[in-house]
């Protein structure tokens, strides 16, 4: 069974549709659990991590790492001569693990690590990847099925109203942000924009087609990638 990754417009049905297709090709969905995996990689808590998401994401938060090593004294070098060299944002780029970064993350770890635990779910068989890049990251993975939902807006604008129990300016509001952030993660991050149509092997829109229409494809999709 291939690896799915799914890309989705806030309240387009990503959650939804990835447990659903879980569920029915009876492989694991990972969501949340790719968070954990990053806290335990370099020891901090789920909630440190958490800041670095999609959700969360602040330009001026990654903006400012990427000019101030900010966090060099709360590492530890590897050898006495590494902690004599003056460090820099982009020699951790070029020797990713020149530091332990044990009980730190940053925004430049925090890709380190996401890269590094999608990559390696990308050789396994059978997994549903909710985004963070995975469409990028796996891009050049034959094993892989890249899907991107989409809906009208103010389709998802109702779906977060009733859910979140918000005024529909409100929910107007927390949309256009919540797609912003997800945007602005993707540019910093891996430098492509969620609206690239070649990233995605499938674009399907929600607003015209049902969770159960949307599975059938995606889940055909897949048994034939796996034959």
């Amino acid at each position: 069974m291939p690896v799915i990754t799914i890309s989705s417009q806030y309240g387009a049905g990503g959650p939804e549709l990835g447990r659903e297709l879980a569920k029915r090709l009876g492989i694991d969905y990972l969501d949340k659990e790719i968070i954990h995996k990053v806290a335990l990689e370099v020891n901090v808590p789920d909630s440190e991590v958490e800041e670095f998401e999609p959700k969360h994401h602040s330009k001026y938060k990654t903006f400012f790492s990427t000019i101030f090593d900010l966090d060099a004294l709360k590492r530890k070098a590897k050898t006495l001569e590494e902690a004599e060299e003056e460090s820099s944002f982009d020699d951790r780029d070029e020797i990713p693990y020149q530091f332990n970064v044990d009980g730190w993350i940053d925004s430049d770890i925090y890709k380190q690590m996401i890269v590094k635990i999608i990559s390696a779910l990308g050789d396994r068989r059978g997994v549903v990847i909710a985004g963070r890049g995975g469409q990028h990251i796996l891009r050049d993975n034959p094993r892989t099925i890249h899907v991107r939902l989409v809906a009208d807006f103010d389709d998802r604008v109702d779906k977060m109203a009733k859910k979140r129990n918000m005024t529909t300016s409100d929910a107007e509001e927390y949309v256009s942000t919540m797609d912003s952030r997800s945007r602005d993660y993707l540019r910093f991050y891996f430098d492509c924009d969620p609206d690239e149509d070649t990233l995605y092997d499938v674009v399907i829109n929600t607003s015209r087609l049902s969770l159960a229409s949307c599975a059938d494809l995606v889940e055909t999709l897949a048994k034939g990638l796996a034959e």
